[in-house]
Protein backbone atom coordinates (compact mmCIF):
# COMPACT_ATOMS: atom_id res chain seq x y z
CA UNK A 1 0.00 0.00 0.00
CA UNK A 2 0.99 3.90 -0.37
CA UNK A 3 0.09 6.08 2.86
CA UNK A 4 0.03 9.89 2.72
CA UNK A 5 -0.87 11.86 5.91
CA UNK A 6 -3.68 14.21 5.02
CA UNK A 7 -3.97 17.28 7.41
CA UNK A 8 -2.04 18.93 10.29
CA UNK A 9 -4.03 19.10 13.82
CA UNK A 10 -6.30 15.89 13.29
CA UNK A 11 -4.63 13.96 10.70
CA UNK A 12 -6.31 11.70 8.73
CA UNK A 13 -4.53 8.74 6.43
CA UNK A 14 -4.92 8.36 2.73
CA UNK A 15 -4.15 4.82 1.49
CA UNK A 16 -3.61 3.44 -2.09
CA UNK A 17 -4.27 -0.29 -2.66
CA UNK A 18 -3.38 -1.57 -5.98
CA UNK A 19 -5.82 -4.32 -7.56
CA UNK A 20 -6.25 -7.21 -5.23
CA UNK A 21 -3.91 -5.96 -2.21
CA UNK A 22 -5.39 -6.05 0.83
CA UNK A 23 -5.03 -4.10 3.87
CA UNK A 24 -6.28 -4.46 8.13
CA UNK A 25 -7.52 -1.25 9.75
CA UNK A 26 -8.92 -0.57 13.26
CA UNK A 27 -12.73 -0.78 12.73
CA UNK A 28 -14.70 2.11 12.61
CA UNK A 29 -11.96 4.61 11.96
CA UNK A 30 -12.83 4.60 7.71
CA UNK A 31 -13.95 8.01 6.77
CA UNK A 32 -14.41 7.59 3.00
CA UNK A 33 -13.37 5.03 0.02
CA UNK A 34 -14.14 4.01 -3.24
CA UNK A 35 -17.23 2.22 -4.63
CA UNK A 36 -14.48 -0.09 -6.37
CA UNK A 37 -12.65 -1.15 -2.66
CA UNK A 38 -13.81 -4.22 -1.01
CA UNK A 39 -14.50 -4.51 2.09
CA UNK A 40 -14.97 -7.33 4.59
CA UNK A 41 -13.86 -8.85 8.32
CA UNK A 42 -10.76 -10.54 9.08
CA UNK A 43 -11.71 -12.70 12.51
CA UNK A 44 -8.57 -12.35 15.64
CA UNK A 45 -8.80 -16.63 14.62
CA UNK A 46 -7.95 -16.24 10.82
CA UNK A 47 -5.45 -13.43 12.26
CA UNK A 48 -3.50 -16.81 14.24
CA UNK A 49 -5.09 -15.71 17.67
CA UNK A 50 -6.57 -18.25 19.47
CA UNK A 51 -9.99 -17.85 21.63
CA UNK A 52 -8.00 -18.57 24.53
CA UNK A 53 -5.72 -15.62 24.71
CA UNK A 54 -8.12 -13.34 23.37
CA UNK A 55 -10.44 -14.43 26.27
CA UNK A 56 -7.14 -13.98 28.84
CA UNK A 57 -6.53 -10.16 27.05
CA UNK A 58 -10.11 -9.01 27.55
CA UNK A 59 -10.21 -10.61 31.01
CA UNK A 60 -7.50 -8.01 31.95
CA UNK A 61 -9.24 -5.36 30.71
CA UNK A 62 -7.57 -5.08 26.91
CA UNK A 63 -7.43 -5.55 23.09
CA UNK A 64 -8.91 -2.74 22.04
CA UNK A 65 -9.79 -4.70 18.40
CA UNK A 66 -11.74 -7.01 20.34
CA UNK A 67 -12.62 -9.40 17.85
CA UNK A 68 -11.78 -8.57 13.97
CA UNK A 69 -10.28 -5.84 11.54
CA UNK A 70 -11.91 -4.25 8.66
CA UNK A 71 -10.47 -5.94 5.69
CA UNK A 72 -10.35 -3.52 2.50
CA UNK A 73 -9.14 -4.95 -0.61
CA UNK A 74 -8.14 -2.68 -4.06
CA UNK A 75 -8.05 -1.30 -6.32
CA UNK A 76 -8.93 2.27 -5.10
CA UNK A 77 -8.52 4.60 -2.31
CA UNK A 78 -9.27 4.46 1.58
CA UNK A 79 -9.41 7.10 4.61
CA UNK A 80 -9.02 6.61 7.62
CA UNK A 81 -8.90 9.13 10.76
CA UNK A 82 -9.18 8.30 15.05
CA UNK A 83 -10.44 11.40 15.18
CA UNK A 84 -7.73 13.23 17.63
CA UNK A 85 -4.49 15.28 17.51
CA UNK A 86 -0.90 13.32 16.97
CA UNK A 87 1.72 12.66 14.95
CA UNK A 88 0.97 9.69 12.14
CA UNK A 89 3.85 7.59 11.03
CA UNK A 90 4.52 4.82 8.33
CA UNK A 91 6.60 2.15 8.49
CA UNK A 92 8.01 -0.51 6.58
CA UNK A 93 8.84 -3.53 8.43
CA UNK A 94 11.39 -6.09 7.15
CA UNK A 95 10.34 -9.71 7.30
CA UNK A 96 10.98 -10.93 10.77
CA UNK A 97 11.00 -7.36 11.83
CA UNK A 98 9.05 -6.66 15.44
CA UNK A 99 7.30 -3.77 16.66
CA UNK A 100 5.38 -4.01 19.96
CA UNK A 101 2.81 -0.65 19.45
CA UNK A 102 1.02 0.30 22.45
CA UNK A 103 -3.00 -0.72 22.30
CA UNK A 104 -5.14 1.89 20.35
CA UNK A 105 -2.76 3.55 18.01
CA UNK A 106 -2.53 1.27 15.56
CA UNK A 107 -4.49 2.69 11.76
CA UNK A 108 -3.75 -0.17 9.48
CA UNK A 109 -1.38 -2.68 8.43
CA UNK A 110 -0.38 -4.71 5.30
CA UNK A 111 -1.79 -8.48 5.39
CA UNK A 112 1.44 -9.45 4.93
CA UNK A 113 1.88 -8.67 8.66
CA UNK A 114 1.38 -10.91 11.30
CA UNK A 115 -0.53 -9.60 14.69
CA UNK A 116 -0.71 -10.71 17.91
CA UNK A 117 -1.93 -9.21 20.89
CA UNK A 118 -0.05 -9.10 24.22
CA UNK A 119 0.63 -7.90 27.63
CA UNK A 120 4.20 -5.97 27.64
CA UNK A 121 4.10 -5.03 31.51
CA UNK A 122 1.88 -5.28 34.52
CA UNK A 123 2.17 -3.55 37.98
CA UNK A 124 -0.05 -3.23 40.83
CA UNK A 125 -1.12 0.75 42.16
CA UNK A 126 -2.55 1.41 45.43
CA UNK A 127 -5.70 3.37 45.33
CA UNK A 128 -7.29 4.46 48.84
CA UNK A 129 -7.54 1.37 50.50
CA UNK A 130 -7.41 -0.55 47.26
CA UNK A 131 -5.07 -2.57 44.98
CA UNK A 132 -5.56 -2.40 41.10
CA UNK A 133 -3.56 -4.22 38.79
CA UNK A 134 -2.69 -1.96 35.45
CA UNK A 135 -1.34 -3.58 32.11
CA UNK A 136 0.52 -1.90 29.13
CA UNK A 137 -1.51 -3.68 26.19
CA UNK A 138 0.39 -3.69 23.03
CA UNK A 139 -0.07 -5.11 19.51
CA UNK A 140 2.74 -7.12 18.13
CA UNK A 141 3.72 -6.31 14.32
CA UNK A 142 5.94 -8.89 12.53
CA UNK A 143 7.01 -7.79 8.90
CA UNK A 144 7.03 -7.90 5.88
CA UNK A 145 4.73 -5.16 5.02
CA UNK A 146 4.02 -1.65 6.00
CA UNK A 147 2.14 -0.22 9.36
CA UNK A 148 0.35 3.11 9.94
CA UNK A 149 -0.03 4.09 13.73
CA UNK A 150 -0.72 7.70 15.34
CA UNK A 151 0.29 8.99 18.51
CA UNK A 152 -0.45 11.57 21.04
CA UNK A 153 1.55 14.53 20.76
CA UNK A 154 4.95 14.42 18.69
CA UNK A 155 7.00 11.02 18.49
CA UNK A 156 10.28 10.83 19.84
CA UNK A 157 12.69 8.14 18.81
CA UNK A 158 15.55 6.48 20.32
CA UNK A 159 17.65 3.40 19.59
CA UNK A 160 19.64 2.22 22.75
CA UNK A 161 22.62 0.18 23.25
CA UNK A 162 23.49 -2.88 25.12
CA UNK A 163 22.24 -2.04 28.73
CA UNK A 164 21.59 1.65 27.85
CA UNK A 165 18.40 3.00 29.63
CA UNK A 166 15.73 5.42 29.43
CA UNK A 167 12.81 6.10 31.33
CA UNK A 168 9.77 7.63 30.59
CA UNK A 169 5.83 7.77 32.34
CA UNK A 170 3.88 4.57 32.27
CA UNK A 171 1.32 6.37 29.25
CA UNK A 172 4.67 7.44 27.38
CA UNK A 173 5.72 4.42 25.89
CA UNK A 174 4.38 4.31 22.56
CA UNK A 175 6.68 1.73 20.43
CA UNK A 176 9.65 -0.89 21.47
CA UNK A 177 12.01 -3.36 19.62
CA UNK A 178 11.11 -7.17 21.01
CA UNK A 179 14.73 -7.03 22.44
CA UNK A 180 14.38 -4.37 25.15
CA UNK A 181 13.35 -5.23 28.34
CA UNK A 182 10.91 -2.77 29.92
CA UNK A 183 9.87 -2.72 33.33
CA UNK A 184 7.87 -0.97 36.18
CA UNK A 185 9.59 0.65 38.81
CA UNK A 186 8.22 3.17 41.40
CA UNK A 187 9.52 6.56 42.67
CA UNK A 188 8.68 8.73 45.46
CA UNK A 189 6.66 11.65 44.60
CA UNK A 190 5.85 13.95 47.46
CA UNK A 191 2.32 14.94 47.32
CA UNK A 192 0.05 17.97 49.24
CA UNK A 193 -1.49 15.35 51.24
CA UNK A 194 1.89 13.17 51.90
CA UNK A 195 4.20 10.99 49.61
CA UNK A 196 3.30 8.76 47.61
CA UNK A 197 4.70 6.23 44.35
CA UNK A 198 4.68 7.08 41.45
CA UNK A 199 4.78 4.31 38.90
CA UNK A 200 7.51 4.66 36.15
CA UNK A 201 8.70 2.66 32.81
CA UNK A 202 12.45 2.00 32.43
CA UNK A 203 13.29 0.84 28.38
CA UNK A 204 16.46 -1.32 28.38
CA UNK A 205 18.31 -1.68 25.23
CA UNK A 206 19.76 -2.88 22.89
CA UNK A 207 16.73 -1.85 20.20
CA UNK A 208 14.54 0.81 19.29
CA UNK A 209 12.11 2.62 21.23
CA UNK A 210 9.90 5.53 20.84
CA UNK A 211 8.03 7.84 23.40
CA UNK A 212 4.77 10.25 22.55
CA UNK A 213 4.55 14.02 23.86
CA UNK A 214 0.91 14.24 24.26
CA UNK A 215 0.59 12.14 26.98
Amino acid sequence: MKADTVGTITPAVLVQLRPGEKILAAHEIMLHMDGAVKIARRTMKQLGVSRAHLMAIEGHGGSEEEYFFAEFEGPGNVTFSRDKAGEVRVVDLAANQVVRLRSGHLICFDETVRYFPMILARWVEQRGNERENRYLFVDELTGPGTIVFQSHGNILSFTLGPQEAIRTSVDGLLASAPTNAVQVNWLANPGATGSYQLPVLDVRGPGAVMVHSGV
